[in-house]
C-alpha cells in the first residue's frame, strides 16, 4: 500500500499529526546534536522548533510545519513570516525548514529563487529537509525502534519507501530548460555579480547550469546518505581545482570570457573520467557547480576576482543611488 505522511493525519487527526510529525524532528534533530533543544510550541517561539547552540549565539533553527497538502501561497506566506520572524530576533547561522512532502517542480521553482535570496541577503544558510530526507536520516540514526510503537513504526518505514520513488519521480520531471525556469532570476545573487564584473553578460545558459546544480545538489540531500553528500563535497573541490589549473593560465585583469569558457570546456573533458560521479549529477550540474563555488566567493572569472566583485557591486549601489 503506498503512503505519505497522510497516515498521520488519518489515524491521529490533524493536531495528532503535527504533534507527531514534530516529535520525529525533534527526536532525530536531539540524536544528531548534542546540544540541540525542542522549543514548547506557544505564540511566543519565535519561529523556532528545534534550536541547536545558544539563543545567544549563532545557532542553528529548524522550523516544522506540517504542510502536508502541499505548498500554496499560504504556506509560502507561513514560511517567510516564521523566516523573518526568527532571523529578524537572534543570529541564526542556519535555517532550515523540515515539511513532510515533496516539493513539487514549481515548489523547486519559488524554493530556489527565495533561498537564494535570503542567503544573500542576510548571509546565512537555508536549505530544505523535505519528508523524504528526514525519513532516511531517521533510519541511518537506527531510531524506528527504539522511539515509536510498532503500528507507526511500519507506517513510517512504507512512507520512505513510498517517498522514495515520487522523490524520483519528481525530479525526473524536470526538464533542465532555461526557457522553462524564466521566473527565476537570480539577479541579485553573487555568482551573477561575479560573471557582470568580470564583463560577462551573455549568462543565461549559466543560470541555467546554477540551477542545474541546485536541483542536483537537493536531490542528494533529499536523499539522506552521508556518503553521496561527501561525495558532492568532493565533486566540488575537484571542480576548485579545475578551475583554479585554468585560473591561473587564463586569468584577465578585466575581462573573464576566456577564463570561464575554457574552464567550462575543462569540465566537459573531464566528465566521464576525473570528474565522474553518480547519475545524480548531469554534466549541466556540474557546470552549475562552479557558480555554486562562485556563489560562496570561493572563485571568480578575473584577476583580483573579490575585489572587483566589490568595487562592480559598490558603483552598482552608487548608481541606484543616483
Amino acid at each position: 500500500m503506498e503512503r505519505d505522511f497522510r497516515y498521520l493525519r488519518e489515524k491521529y487527526g490533524d493536531h495528532g499529526a503535527r504533534d507527531i510529525f514534530e516529535k520525529i524532528c525533534i527526536q532525530l534533530f536531539q540524536k544528531k546534536f548534542e546540544n540541540a533543544y525542542a522549543v514548547q510550541a506557544s505564540p511566543g517561539d519565535d519561529g523556532i522548533d528545534v534550536l541547536v547552540g545558544d539563543l545567544d549565539k549563532h545557532m542553528i533553527v529548524y522550523q516544522c510545519k506540517y504542510f502536508i497538502d502541499g505548498i500554496g501561497a499560504t504556506q509560502k506566506s507561513q514560511i517567510k513570516e516564521s523566516y523573518k520572524t526568527v532571523t529578524e530576533k537572534y543570529k541564526v547561522a542556519e535555517w532550515y525548514l523540515c515539511v513532510p512532502i515533496l516539493f513539487t517542480v514549481e515548489n523547486h521553482k519559488w524554493w530556489s529563487n527565495w533561498k537564494t535570496e535570503k542567503q544573500q541577503d542576510d548571509n546565512l544558510k537555508v536549505e530544505l529537509m523535505d519528508g523524504s530526507r528526514l525519513l532516511m536520516i531517521l533510519q541511518e540514526c537506527d531510531m524506528y525502534d527504539r522511539v515509536f510503537d510498532e503500528d507507526l513504526r511500519l507506517a513510517l518505514k512504507e512512507i520512505k519507501n513510498y517517498l522514495k520513488e515520487e522523490n524520483a519521480r519528481i525530479y525526473n520531471e524536470i526538464i533542465y530548460d532555461i526557457n522553462d525556469f524564466s521566473d527565476i532570476s537570480y539577479k541579485d545573487c553573487i555568482f551573477v555579480k561575479m560573471l557582470e564584473s568580470a564583463n560577462i553578460f551573455d549568462i543565461d545558459d549559466y543560470k541555467n547550469d546554477f540551477f542545474n546544480a541546485e536541483i542536483a545538489k537537493q536531490k542528494i540531500l533529499s536523499k539522506g546518505q552521508t556518503k553521496e553528500e561527501i561525495a558532492y563535497n568532493q565533486l566540488q573541490k575537484k571542480l576548485r581545482s579545475v578551475w583554479k589549473t585554468q585560473y591561473n593560465m587564463y586569468k584577465h585583469p578585466t575581462d573573464g570570457n576566456e577564463l570561464a569558457n575554457n574552464t567550462y570546456l575543462r569540465i566537459e573533458d573531464l566528465d566521464t573520467t576525473t570528474l565522474k560521479s553518480s547519475n545524480d549529477i548531469s554534466l549541466l550540474a556540474k557546470k552549475g557547480m562552479r557558480h555554486q563555488l562562485a556563489e560562496d566567493k570561493k572563485l571568480g572569472w578575473v584577476d583580483g576576482y573579490i575585489q572587483k566583485l566589490e568595487l562592480y557591486m559598490e558603483a552598482e549601489k552608487d548608481d541606484g543611488n543616483g
